[in-house]
């Protein structure tokens, strides 16, 4: 049984309705009058007393509309009501008007044209046009006006004589039938509400959803759970926030959260830019070594006037449009990383994740899992970086080249490795066509010692950087001291130039690096050298010590990863253990 309040404005919609509360069986109908505000209260008690729907008329039943959450049925003025309104008309002397809202002024005017009848139509939209309006009207010599119970009451009150607009059975039955469609409407629509907010609220995920001024809308149990909740407060989560009511697509963001790091998905839910929805993924390669997601990344300007550089900067735009993977290849410190961003950069903006795996530390089953797992850990679209890959063993090779044209259908994959992969194709100890015919086209990242005259700028550009983010006393550097680090091989590269620099700076309290300070730093680095650097391994002391220092420096080259030492050892996984602990 559906419970229908009828708010009638006038006393004779009233007896119409009683008249056939009856009629259908599905329908317990109870009448009221009341009109505009008298009628709003009514229709509050009503939704409290739990009426399903509310049936009334014009103004009443818009002022109504915008106070209850119940559905709300406006009594149209039908055809039928227009023609006995006009039919009263008839013998009525003096000039004529009809003034209404457009519900029904619009067919008002067709009628009038039809029947051929002097009746002037007045649109109005609020009710505080009338009394201005029917003045106007009655200085023009009009004495009859016709409209709603509001127009008809105001034009007595100045002396105009009024009929008013009635709504006969044939309305008021339809506006029964009516308000059987809505109801049924509306107990869909709150069913399906139900089942998504039971899905939001049992998500495993925390979820959010705010308005585009910060204000909490909703946020589900794992959120009210997981998350600070004053994370809402937060100055870089309202700028996300704020990020994502201005852009159509979704927005992946990194944020610390009190102890926790998330990964968050942001995007809009409506077009109007109201409503912003937010998903937390708090496990994603928590804990996984070598695995790291990069969000936010902004374009790292590429220093030097070498041809490298040139060439980098013209061709930066032709790489990122590529569909197929890029190989990236050059020594520890020469920015291949860097071009890595980048490229990421140019192709999506700072709005959709890199994730990089390193093939040293991370092996590539764990890799292939997080493609294969059923929680969908990875995000839709963005970059995936695999790093040192030349360190993949030889069936590690014939598994990724399936798995790396798949990929590249649904991301940008780049691949990053040393410089020692071409040569380890020629010996035919890396797979010929992974490194020759997966990637498009393979770019090579020349050490610094082969481009020496980036040095002036990239120095600059590590100088401005350091003093913006820590507010380091230097803007330059002397001369004197910059040809020092022109005459140094910088083993470490780019690398290696950057933390030197950062060395000079917060140690310096001088506006100029100075030569001295340089000379300083670099003779520390020479003298640190030999016992950092890749030299031989010294053949002294006994065969058993030279054995562990052979197993170190194989356990260095190969990220500690037991199983790759062993099998370049050619031992097995006990034996190695043993005589690390020997």
């Amino acid at each position: 049984m559906i419970k229908a309040l009828v708010v009638a404005p006038y006393s004779g919609l009233a007896e119409v309705a009683k008249g056939y509360r009856h009629y259908d069986d599905e329908l317990q109908i109870d009448v009221k009058i009341g009109n505009l505000e008298d009628g709003l209260q009514v229709a509050k008690t009503g939704e409290a007393q739990g009426y399903d729907v509310i049936i009334s008329r014009g103004g009443t039943a818009s002022l109504i509309e915008g106070q209850v959450s119940i559905p709300v049925v406006d009594i149209k003025v039908s055809g039928y009501d227009m023609l006995r309104v006009f039919t009263l008309l008839k013998g009525v002397q003096g000039k004529a008007a009809l003034v209404g809202f457009p519900n029904i002024s619009r067919g008002a005017s067709t009628i009038c044209s039809i029947l051929d009848m002097d009746v002037k139509t007045v649109t109005i939209s609020s009710r505080e046009e009338v009394t201005e309006l029917l003045r106007e009207l009655k200085s023009e010599g009009y004495t009859l006006v016709i409209g709603d119970v509001v127009t008809i009451r105001q034009a007595e009150r100045i002396g105009l004589q009024g009929i008013l607009i009635t709504s006969g059975k044939e309305a008021v039955m339809e506006s029964f039938e009516e308000a059987k469609r809505l109801y049924r409407l509306t107990q869909r629509m709150e069913a399906q509400s139900f089942l998504y907010a039971e899905v939001l609220e049992r998500s495993p995920q925390p979820m959010l959803t705010l308005r585009a001024d910060g204000q909490v809308v909703l946020m589900n149990h794992r959120f009210r759970e997981q998350v600070e909740p004053d994370l809402v407060e937060d100055p870089d989560f309202l700028d996300f926030n704020e990020q994502v009511s201005e852009h159509d697509e979704g927005i992946w963001r990194t944020l610390q959260v009190g102890e926790e790091t998330y990964l968050i998905y942001g995007y809009r839910l409506d077009s109007d830019k109201s409503l912003n929805h937010f998903v937390f993924q708090k496990h994603l390669f928590d804990g996984e070594e070598g695995v790291k997601i990069w969000t936010n990344i902004s374009n790292i300007p590429i220093s030097g006037e070498s041809q490298v550089a040139e060439d980098m900067r013209r061709n930066l735009n032709h790489y990122a449009e590529l569909d197929s993977p890029v190989w990236i290849e050059g020594e520890q410190g020469t920015g291949r990383m860097m071009l890595a961003c980048n490229l990421h950069f140019e192709a999506f903006g700072p709005y959709k994740p890199l994730i990089s795996f390193d093939l040293s530390v991370a092996s590539f089953e764990q890799v292939m899992a997080f493609f294969d797992s059923e929680q969908h850990l990875l995000p839709e679209d963005g970059t995936i970086v695999l790093k040192n890959v030349q360190k993949l063993q030889a069936q590690e090779q014939l598994t990724i080249k399936p798995f790396i044209e798949k990929a590249s259908k649904q991301y940008k994959v780049l691949l990053i490795s040393d410089a020692t992969v071409s040569t380890l194709v020629e010996q035919r100890l890396y797979d010929h066509d992974l490194y020759y015919k997966i990637p498009y086209l393979n770019v090579h990242m020349p050490p610094l010692r082969h481009r020496m005259n980036d040095i002036r700028d990239l120095v600059q550009a590590f100088i401005t950087e350091n003093h913006m983010n820590f507010g380091y006393e230097a803007i330059g550097i002397r001369e004197d001291a910059l040809t020092l680090l022109t005459q140094y091989d910088w083993p470490g590269n780019i690398d290696q130039l950057k933390q030197t620099v950062e060395k000079l700076m917060m140690v310096g309290t001088q506006s100029y690096i100075e030569r001295e300070d340089v000379d300083s730093l670099l003779e520390e680095t020479e003298e640190d050298e030999p016992e950092h650097s890749n030299a031989t391994i010294k053949i002294e002391g006994s065969l058993k010590e030279m054995e562990q220092r052979i197993i170190q420096k194989v356990l260095e080259q190969e990220g500690h990863n037991q199983s790759k030492v062993a099998e370049r050892l050619k031992m097995n996984r006990t034996t190695l253990w043993r005589r690390l602990n020997s």
